[in-house]
């Protein structure tokens, strides 16, 4: 284990996943939804987890951040920086989750408070991981909006999600994600539901954080051709397993595993060559 953590430092490792398993306990016995699973990622890299409904895509990542429902459980190493997020105790990995690692979860329309304001929903984070006033917290919110590429303005600050688009909403969503200024990011399905302009826009917006601003990111998707827009490594999963595993460009020009294959077929016309 203390390779493991040396590793980690010397190559500048963000996440480190080490024969990681999930389980559920359920009426009919345990379901094994994730087996064996390994890879890391680097600062200022994108991993695309690719595959379809029910892979194991989401619960892989519910697992090292605590997220997982009361019916399952987790063995193996998920290292963060130099701590095991599978056996350190759940205040730190709470103290992680929204400060050093945030989650953009699957549906934007529901994932906000409905009866709060953007700036307060925005300022929250913020006041609980780093202990500063509202004003201050509201002052973060203004400079995280524009990166976003959200006008700072009263009229958004002031607005409730259902003033909002489904774009603008993602952009809230990743925002709140960026008020305490994380080192990984973890997206579930971040263009689901949106139309294909505003999906494009959202994707350069990650392509904008691990460029600059040297953040970590993890895109879930179904679909591989947002995968191809931001991800420098890529893993394909299946029925829990990981199938296919490597560079993008690699694994998209010269697929071996044929649900790889079949999955490119499935690339919208949008995606560049």
């Amino acid at each position: 284990m203390q390779l493991t953590q040396k590793n980690i430092k010397n190559n500048n490792l963000l996440l480190n996943i080490h024969n990681l398993n999930v389980f559920f306990k359920t009426p009919e016995g345990i379901s094994h939804v994730v087996k064996d699973a390994n890879f890391n990622l680097k600062k200022g890299t994108c991993l695309g987890v690719v595959g379809e409904s029910g892979s194991g895509k989401t619960q892989t990542f519910f697992s090292i951040t605590g997220l997982l429902a009361n019916n399952g459980y987790v063995e193996g190493e998920a290292f963060f920086k130099d701590t095991n997020l599978i056996t350190c105790d759940d205040e730190t990995r709470r103290g992680f989750l929204g400060k050093s690692i945030g989650f953009i979860f699957q549906d934007p329309m529901t994932s906000l408070t409905p009866h709060l304001n953007i700036g307060d929903q925005l300022a929250e984070i913020a006041i609980y991981h780093k202990k500063i006033n509202k004003n201050k917290a509201l002052k973060k919110a203004i400079e995280v909006m524009d990166i976003v590429k959200l006008p700072s303005n009263r009229d958004i600050i002031n607005s409730y999600p259902h003033e909002l688009s489904g774009g603008m909403k993602q952009r809230i969503m990743i925002a709140i994600s960026l008020m305490c200024e994380p080192d990984l990011i973890i997206a579930d399905e971040p263009t689901t539901a949106l139309d294909v302009t505003t999906q494009a826009e959202i994707l350069n917006i990650f392509n904008d954080l691990k460029n600059n601003f040297n953040i970590g990111l993890v895109l879930i998707s179904h679909n591989i051709g947002v995968i191809a827009e931001t991800s420098n490594e890529v893993l394909v999963m299946k029925d829990g397993q990981i199938l296919e595993s490597g560079e993008t460009a690699k694994v998209l020009t010269k697929p071996k595993n044929e649900y790889t294959k079949h999955l490119l077929s499935c690339i919208p016309p949008w995606i560049g060559n």
